[in-house]
Formats: C-alpha cells, structure tokens, sequence
C-alpha cells in the first residue's frame, strides 16, 4: 500500500467514533467574561465558556448559541460572529467547537444571570462574571481554551476567526 502521508488510523475502523459540533457564546462586558462551572466527565470542576450540543432543532449555528447560554446562564444574548473554532479528540469521539461572540440582547441586564433553566445532567454548578486578570492567573481549573495563548492574543482583536487547534483527553 503505497504512503499517503496520512497515519495508520485502521483502529478507528474497529470501534465507533462520534462527532458532534458544539457551540459556544463568548460574552465579554469591559474587562469581564461570563463563565459556567461544568463537572466533566472526569468529575473535575472546570470554568468554561457557555455551550454545548447543536441540536438539529437549532434553526442555525447562531441560533443553537444563543440556546445554550439562556440555558446555562439565564441570560438572552443575540449571537454575533464566529470567532474561534477548536477540536477535541478523545477515544470515542471528536468534536468541533464554534466559539460565536455574543451581546446581551436589548433588554438583558448582565446581573440576571442564574441556573434555573439547566437540566440535571447538564453538570453546571456556577455561573459569574470573570475579570479576564483573574481568569489568566486563577488556580481554579479552566477548559482548555482558556488556557491558550491565541485565544487571548485574538480576543483583543475586534474581528476575525482564530483556529485554536486540537487538543486531547488526558
């Protein structure tokens, strides 16, 4: 078989690997980023960006954002651009990230936020407004993407889409 130059990836032919397109809404007011703290499946407590699921239900990507942060924060925000896009890859799946910038719609006041609208197994504990000093300096844990350098670098930009790339399960 002649070398493609792609890995042997004929383990994946033996089990099923999932796919699934998250979206997530990157809301910013000042110096301060809304923040959810989401048990994963590890049982660790991270701070992350609002998101989850696209569902097929979602008229679009834009709309499916703005879903999931009325549902894990309370808040009604209108979706704005892509900003950021990051993949995951664990064992049994791979998984796209949308990072959509949001603004508080209209008649939203950013002290309303609030858990009552998560389901259970949504594994939310906490949501708050984050100073972005204390968000680059916290000890609490923090996802992935906020760890990363070019997501900090690019959010001081007005516009533009960052590929954040692919990071793993440990």
């Amino acid at each position: 078989m002649p070398d493609n130059g792609f890995k042997n990836t004929s383990y994946i032919q033996h089990k099923t690997m999932h796919h699934r397109i998250r979206v997530a809404g990157l809301i910013h007011r000042a110096d301060e980023i809304l923040l959810i703290q989401q048990q994963d499946r590890h049982g660790v407590r991270n701070w992350s960006i609002p998101g989850g699921r696209l569902e097929s239900t979602d008229a679009d990507i834009f709309r499916g954002v703005e879903r999931e942060v009325w549902e894990e924060t309370g808040l009604k925000v209108e979706a704005r651009q892509l900003r950021f896009v990051s993949e995951y890859l664990a064992p049994d799946i791979i998984a796209l990230t949308l990072i959509i910038e949001c603004h508080l719609a209209n008649d939203e006041h950013p002290d309303n936020i609030h858990l009552d609208n998560i389901m259970e197994d949504d594994n939310i504990h906490g949501v708050a407004w984050w100073p972005i000093s204390r968000i680059r300096t916290s000890d609490e844990p923090m996802s992935q993407i906020l760890t990363k350098q070019a997501f900090w670098d690019a959010l001081e930009q007005a516009e533009g889409m960052v590929y954040l790339g692919r990071h793993h399960d440990v």
